[in-house]
């Protein structure tokens, strides 16, 4: 039991520790670094202390973060307007083939319907000329040609 929470302590303790380097320069002029100080104590010596923990400026990570969130936002905005046109094909084709779908009904009661009476545009009832059914059957292809693809 002792000895596991010696060892612990000991672990937690090495993450806290500071190296030590020292810095010198020997006698050709040549600059040194090293764990343990020069044997030759004639020489000057200067230690250096290296934290083991490194530090990030608050100003930086802000930034990065805005930019991250920018590049979300930005991405976002690119998914929606995709999703968005997406929806929009959707719906048009949709309302295409409901266009088909009534003229072909259309064409086909006015092919089997024989001489019925039809609303114009002002609520009266009349019959079809004949010249008047070849326009609606035209018209009516035309949209099935256009709708039903």
């Amino acid at each position: 039991m002792y000895r596991t929470l010696i060892v612990c302590i000991f672990l937690l303790s090495s993450g806290l520790t500071h190296a030590v380097i020292y810095h010198w320069v020997d006698e050709k002029g040549t600059t040194n670094y090293g764990q343990s100080p020069p044997k030759n104590k004639a020489i000057a010596r200067q230690k250096v202390v290296v934290k083991s923990q490194t530090t990030i400026e608050s100003q930086d990570t802000t930034q990065s973060i805005q930019q991250s969130a920018n590049e979300i936002a930005k991405s976002n905005a690119a998914r929606k307007a995709a999703n968005d046109k997406q929806q929009q094909e959707i719906i048009k084709q949709v309302q295409r083939q409901e266009r088909c779908e009534t003229s072909k009904k259309n064409l086909a009661e006015l092919d089997y319907g024989g001489n019925r009476l039809y609303k114009d545009a002002e609520g009266n009832y009349a019959r079809f000329s004949a010249e008047d059914k070849n326009q609606q059957r035209e018209r009516l292809n035309a949209l099935i040609n256009e709708n039903c693809r």
